[in-house]
């Protein structure tokens, strides 16, 4: 990762305003691109991202700690704080570059969550074929699967639909339950952040600075799940 770059992505990381405004000056400072270790499985050999993406991704996150009082007690931070800091930094930047198309799609970029079983839970062919069949609605299969990829404009449109996030599903593979399942993978991805945060950026080496793109986009992506499911939810 070239160095300037570099340095806007540990300023974004830690919401640090002031050199924000320092590094970024034009609009192709906004582009980042993260080369992937090789040792890393990954279909690409890079991702490209924007500064707009990861900010996307911190109020993300941060939003929804904000709103939970057992993720809030994790943290040595103040999450409301560290949440206006994410919204002044991307008003900053919205007021500096009115026209930049930011079209961020967590789906998109769902092999960042390292995650070989990451689609373990996807209910696709005979077995959905098998939950409809057992009285279970499509709808709420669709769901499963829409909340697994973090598909975030199919859940909307799902949930404003009626489908039911707390349903429970048991066929040849464990219990599905997704409402447990976002919230232990938040808790956890969370934590892994929350670890990065602590910890000396510079000391990292270029493998490390993938990694913490992976556990933000983890973190991130879990978080708006729940914040999708608690904003639209039409069965509460």
């Amino acid at each position: 990762m070239k160095e300037k770059s570099l340095k806007i992505y540990q300023s974004l990381f830690y919401l640090n305003l002031d050199s924000l405004k320092n590094l970024i000056q034009e609009e192709s400072d906004l582009h980042l691109i993260f080369p992937v270790p090789k040792e890393i499985a990954y279909p690409e050999s890079f991702v490209k991202l924007t500064v707009f993406d990861i900010l996307r991704m911190k109020i993300d996150i941060w939003a929804q700690v904000n709103i939970q009082e057992n993720l809030e007690l994790l943290t040595g931070f103040l999450p409301e704080k560290i949440y206006k800091r994410a919204l002044e930094c991307k008003e900053y930047l919205d007021h500096k570059f009115p026209d930049f198309n930011a079209d961020f799609e967590y789906v998109k970029h769902r092999d960042l969550m390292l995650d070989s079983l990451a689609n373990k839970n996807d209910i696709e062919g005979e077995v959905f074929n098998d939950y409809i069949n057992r009285g279970f609605e499509s709808l709420d299969l669709e769901l499963v699967n829409a909340v697994i990829a973090r598909n975030e404009d199919l859940v909307i449109d799902l949930l404003k639909s009626g489908a039911n996030p707390t349903i429970k599903l048991s066929h040849i593979n464990p219990t599905i339950d997704i409402m447990n399942y976002l919230a232990h993978e938040v808790s956890y991805y969370f934590m892994k952040y929350d670890d990065l945060l602590m910890t000396d950026f510079n000391q990292y080496e270029h493998k490390n600075v993938f990694n913490r793109l992976s556990g933000l986009y983890a973190a991130a992506s879990t978080s708006k799940m729940l914040l999708l499911i608690d904003f639209y939810n039409v069965n509460d």
